[in-house]
């Protein structure tokens, strides 16, 4: 039972570790970039010796990969949780698209930085590369699934094909890496919001 616990809590503190050093790199990316980014830097914005960041990940760009892996995941993870909530398809859409603008706030800048750089950089291996391929298309699938929904209840009211509506959505927050700045005027949620009511003025069926 002692080794049983022990085991646990350095797993604990393994994944917290490896947590903070990811956390740590978004400022640093943000500042310097993933070329000028170093491991020196990574580890002195963690408050950690340049060994202890090896142990973890083999070079900047393992950190950079596990960062989009997790963003990605963060974000349809979040979406299914969405999907499956008690939301009528206008509120639905809302929280879909907080959902995104959230992770793409909480991973900043590294999922900014894969939209501005594409799939074609070397960084980004194929296994990784494939799991963004199929994750955006889950993201797509739900926000489809929803417009749908909106359509059958008589709610919304499409001049485009309910799939080509999800990837104008999606690709509207995707946009937003050429400009959005956490901490800046408006907040993620402030810009999903107001996003969502741009769309929603144009699809929601209006009583005569």
């Amino acid at each position: 039972m002692k080794r049983e616990a022990a085991q646990r809590k350095d797993r604990a503190q393994y994944g917290a570790k490896r947590e903070k050093i990811l956390k740590a790199a978004g400022p640093v990316l943000a500042r310097n970039g993933l070329g000028g980014t170093t491991i020196e830097a990574i580890a002195r914005e963690a408050g950690l010796d340049r060994a202890t960041v090896y142990y973890y990940f083999s070079d900047k760009y393992a950190i950079y990969r596990e960062a989009i892996h997790d963003g990605v995941a963060e974000l349809v993870s979040g979406l299914e949780e969405v999907s499956k909530a008690d939301l009528r398809p206008p509120d639905r859409l809302r929280e879909s698209m907080r959902t995104i603008m959230r992770a793409y706030e909480r991973h900043y800048p590294q999922l900014y930085i894969f939209f501005q750089e594409g799939a074609g950089s070397t960084v980004i291996d194929t296994h990784l590369n494939q799991d963004l391929i199929d994750s955006g298309r889950r993201a797509e699938n739900l926000i489809e699934a929803t417009v749908r929904e909106g359509i059958g209840s008589g709610e919304f009211h499409l001049a485009l094909p309910p799939k080509v509506f999800a990837k104008l959505v999606v690709g509207m927050l995707n946009w937003t890496s050429r400009w959005f700045v956490p901490n800046g005027a408006l907040s993620a949620e402030d810009i999903a919001d107001g996003m969502t009511e741009t769309v929603l003025s144009g699809i929601v069926q209006r009583t005569p």
